[in-house]
């Protein structure tokens, strides 16, 4: 059950699209040059469709289900550094994810992440994302959710520092 965020800061449930849609809107950051990081909202024309293992992922106290190929953005304790590193690659490992809502406020939050499960063949529904795009996946089912932030190519993001998202 994979989520977006779309333009009136809700979360929208990408299993139960219809065949018509109206206007929907998603939100990503575009980190595909390090001199226009900014946050997007962009229409939602095309969804691709594909069978891939899946992650069941703990992010603070918040749990989803994400492709097992894509990436996540991560930081350190103090937010010094933020880093795009493979699901594959955070196993038993003390990363944070870099949370927030960013239609709401710049505040930043980092929560603890671990696997706690690996799912063969699941059917996938996404956006097509560009070069440098990185998801806004909200975490909670309300009204301006705190989101995390995910990609599907993280070589194909700039690196990016605290004061590109805030």
């Amino acid at each position: 059950m994979m989520k977006i965020l779309t333009v009136d800061n809700t979360p929208y449930e990408l299993d139960t699209v219809p065949d018509e849609i109206d206007d929907i809107r998603y939100c990503v950051i575009d980190a595909g040059d390090k001199n226009e990081v900014d946050i997007f909202f962009l229409p939602l024309i095309f969804l691709e469709s594909f069978y891939a293992p899946a992650i069941w992922l703990n992010v603070g106290d918040y749990q989803l289900q994400v492709p097992m190929d894509w990436s996540i953005m991560i930081c350190d304790e103090d937010f010094n550094e933020i880093e795009i590193i493979p699901l594959t690659s955070i196993n038993n490992r003390d990363f944070k994810a870099v949370c927030m809502n960013p239609m709401v406020d710049s505040t930043l939050k980092n929560l603890d992440i671990s696997i706690t499960n690996i799912f063969q063949d699941v059917k996938w529904y996404f956006p097509k994302l560009k070069h440098g795009h990185i998801l806004s996946i909200p975490l909670e089912n309300k009204k301006e959710p705190l989101c995390a932030f995910f990609v599907k190519e993280h070589a194909k993001v700039c690196n990016l520092e605290i004061g590109d998202l805030i």
